[in-house]
């Protein structure tokens, strides 16, 4: 196949979608999607099922008691046994609701605003244009075996998508990660790992006047765990541990009976993942002690996105595909986890940040830049068709 060839045809069907593609892109936008919000991730999950069943795909949704679905979607002519081109994103933000009202989607000159605008709401409709283009040009390339992955919960750790993810993967020749490209037209070529739980700690409540001495404090006793966590990082070495949230106690005049933490890992390998974790559960058991309990709940999160000689080669191959579009395509590597960690950890050739350009992540902040909207929905349906000639 002739790269350059398609060209001409790549440019006119998606240059004659840009006013649908960014009306797709302000529904995305201005519908809130918050990880713990399961009604509005679902909502947003029925929306885009719709748009996808109306290209004639083929709508999967993983439904689970209390969490938000996975939504998995197979193109048309696509064999569920066949080896195909997988798309990975998420639908979740870390915005609560009531973000989208206060924050809405907008355009200043080249750059979009809006809560979760490039922390995937441009990368989500960056592969469903995608997909939409691959599929307008099947006259010229056949039918191209072609799955979508759309997750519910990236930002909380995938607990309930990535073992959708990891099964999707035994079928995946070769995996695109909608996640936002950098400024310089950066895709991700390797990330570290991440791995988030709580700890609970429990201890006994007392006047903290009257009875100070029968108390046992749950927030001393967090406190000392906080601080044995904190001398595990080494951030050098590729791994930190960071408490983000503490919450304990019920009023100053009484000894707190209970205390929890949000806890946050990063790692560069599946050893370091290991020896953390494992490291973390000593220091939480050890605490057992003095009429203290405490706890930690199963780690959920990201495995370590490393470099190989078959991801090493997609990343040339989306280059090439750069290249027959006049696009410059570089490569990045960074330290915060994605979903792709599970496709890559698996041994499938894996690329990420092939959504549009985006900065300024999960802040008031955020933005995407607006040409690169366009430009990476040609690029990633390039990208897409070339890898299932070349990979296996």
């Amino acid at each position: 196949m002739d790269a350059r060839a398609l060209r001409r045809k790549l440019d006119q069907f998606v240059d004659s979608q840009k006013t649908a593609m960014f009306a797709m892109l302000e529904r995305l936008v201005d519908q809130d999607s918050g990880s713990y919000d399961t009604g509005d991730v679902n909502r947003l999950g029925d929306y885009l099922a719709d748009q996808l069943e109306s290209m004639g795909c083929a709508a999967t949704k993983h439904c689970r008691e209390g969490a938000g679905y996975p939504l998995t979607v197979l193109a048309p002519g696509t064999d569920p046994a066949a080896r195909r081109v997988l798309l990975i994103g998420h639908r979740d933000t870390v915005f609560p609701a009531g973000t989208a009202a206060a924050r809405p989607f907008r355009i200043d000159g080249d750059v979009c605003r809006g809560p979760g605008v490039a922390d995937m709401k441009g990368g989500i409709a960056c592969g469903l244009f995608a997909i939409k283009a691959i599929l307008a040009l099947r006259e010229e390339i056949g039918t191209i075996p072609l799955e979508i992955a759309i997750s519910s919960d990236e930002e909380i750790g995938s607990g309930v998508s990535a073992p959708i993810l990891a099964e999707k993967s035994k079928h995946a020749k070769a995996v695109f990660s909608l996640e936002p490209a950098r400024p310089g037209r950066a895709v991700v070529t390797s990330r570290d790992g991440g791995a988030l739980f709580d700890i609970e700690v429990f201890g006994k409540a007392a006047h903290a006047g009257n009875n100070f001495p029968d108390g046992v404090s749950a927030v001393n006793a967090l406190a000392a765990i906080t601080l044995e966590l904190a001398a595990l990082s080494d951030d050098p070495a590729g791994m930190n541990v960071n408490v983000g949230v503490v919450e304990g106690g019920s009023g100053a005049i009484i000894v707190p009976e209970h205390a929890r933490a949000k806890v946050y890992t990063r790692f560069s390998t599946l050893g370091q993942q290991a020896d953390l974790i494992g490291r973390v559960r000593e220091i939480v058991q050890k605490a057992n002690a003095g009429g203290i309990r405490a706890i930690m709940t199963d780690p959920a999160g990201f495995l370590p996105f490393r470099k190989s000689g078959d991801n090493a080669k997609l990343f040339s191959l989306v280059r090439e595909a750069g290249e027959a579009l006049g696009l410059e395509v570089q490569g990045i590597d960074i330290r915060g986890p994605a979903d792709s960690g599970i496709t890559a950890s698996a041994g499938v050739p894996t690329i990420c940040g092939m959504g549009p350009i985006g900065a300024n992540l999960h802040t008031d902040e955020e933005y995407m830049v607006a040409s690169s909207l366009p430009e990476h929905i040609k690029l990633l349906a390039l990208s897409a068709i070339m890898a299932s000639e070349r990979f296996e």
